[in-house]
């Protein structure tokens, strides 16, 4: 497709639309884990079993999104998509009737199963429904709704206060139903990539079959999204008693300083989406984000930088890394070969879930040794890891011999 051909009216509504149920995918995630410390006194559930429920949930999601990618090329992203907005919100809404600790298990696993289709769902979706031109900018908005989803999910407190723990939760299932019944409606601008796919595989040889994971691009990707997993929840759950221990700063200054690296990388991808549309080396504008979060996360982790600067620093630093977000899904796009858009994303992604769900111990180990800088060393390490990834990516991509999708 030409930007020409394809009226920018279009795309504007189809990345609303998708970035907007990516929003409401993450505000279930945390609404979830809200809902569940909501109801943990009257439930009698410790705050273990929250944490255990809470791991039951990713666990799920991680497992099954390799199976919804198979799903989505297999019945369509569309209608799968709209599934998984039914399904997490009827979860949430079923938190509020559950009164054991095997009731909220058995929750978990569906709100997982509903959480797992939207990373497959939503890509192929855009790379389907979207002008090429504006991918870039597409997975920036798409990112950036991810981000401020997760800023919704302590409504539920205040519905709490106001309607009592059961009115919290049928309330807060109403965004997942609400999309699921738009997405569902939408049948005309959300595209069917499996058209395209089929025009591919006609021109370009058969769909590949489970030997597509076995490739280096895609293992590699998936290795990834493993690894910047891991750095961003050692910052994000384990940055502000680090801070305080580290520069002698207060909890509050420590969670701020926190903030400002979130809204530094949610910055970062808006203004990253731009250039993921105007360049044709992803991998090196994604090398060059990793490489500069590298080089601003050294100062912390060596206590060098004055307590002053320490926010702005952050900020940077969060910036440069989410600069590298909507380049690294053009680099994913870039190594899915023809008619394994749902199954790639899938699979890349649920390598967020092996990062999220096995650096927590090993960073609360460091934590609890009092190695409280050791936290950013590996940030550095890590982010300095990825952009070697990415461009080794580029080059197992290039002499793979079977063709890039351009769906």
């Amino acid at each position: 497709m030409s930007a020409a051909s394809v009226p920018i009216r279009r795309d504007l509504h189809v990345i609303s639309l998708i970035g907007v149920a990516h929003g409401v995918s993450h505000y279930h995630q945390l609404a979830f884990v809200t809902m569940l410390l909501i109801v943990r006194d009257t439930a009698g559930l410790s705050f273990a079993d929250v944490g255990i429920l809470a791991g039951i949930f990713y666990a799920v999601s991680g497992v099954a999104q390799t199976v919804a990618g198979f799903a989505v090329d297999r019945f369509g992203a569309r209608p799968i998509l709209a599934g998984g907005l039914a399904t997490i919100g009827i979860a949430l809404a079923l938190v509020g009737f559950a009164h054991s600790f095997a009731g909220f298990a058995a929750i978990a696993v569906v709100a997982g199963l509903g959480n797992c289709v939207f990373h497959p769902a939503d890509f192929a979706l855009l790379n389907a429904s979207v002008d090429s031109s504006r991918l870039g900018r597409a997975f920036s908005i798409h990112g950036l709704g991810g981000s401020l989803g997760w800023a919704a999910g302590p409504a539920l407190y205040f519905l709490n206060d106001m309607f009592g723990w059961l009115g919290a939760a049928l309330i807060g299932a109403i965004p997942g139903l609400a999309m699921a019944m738009l997405v569902w409606a939408d049948r005309v601008e959300l595209v069917d990539h499996r058209s395209k796919s089929r025009a591919s595989v006609a021109t370009q040889g058969r769909a590949p079959g489970i030997g597509l994971f076995l490739q280096a691009p895609i293992l590699l990707c998936f290795a990834y999204f493993a690894l910047i997993s891991a750095s961003t929840i050692g910052i994000q759950q384990f940055s502000v008693p680090a801070f305080t221990a580290m520069f002698g700063v207060s909890e509050t200054l420590a969670a701020i300083c926190l903030i400002a690296f979130v809204v530094g990388a949610a910055l970062g991808v808006l203004v990253g989406g731009i250039f993921a549309d105007r360049v044709r080396h992803h991998d090196r504008v994604a090398a060059i984000g990793l490489l500069v979060a590298s080089a601003l996360t050294v100062p912390i982790a060596t206590e060098s930088v004055p307590t002053g600067l320490l926010l702005p620093l952050l900020a940077l630093a969060g910036f440069a890394g989410g600069t590298t977000n909507p380049s690294r899904d053009m680099i994913v796009r870039n190594a899915t070969p023809p008619g394994a858009s749902g199954k790639v994303f899938g699979f890349v992604y649920s390598g967020l879930d092996v990062g999220s769900f096995t650096a927590p111990p090993i960073f609360g180990f460091l934590m609890s040794h009092g190695l409280h800088a050791a936290i950013f060393w590996a940030a550095v390490g890590l982010y300095i890891v990825n952009a070697a990834v990415v461009l080794v990516i580029r080059q197992a991509t290039a002499t793979r011999p079977i063709p890039a999708a351009a769906e």
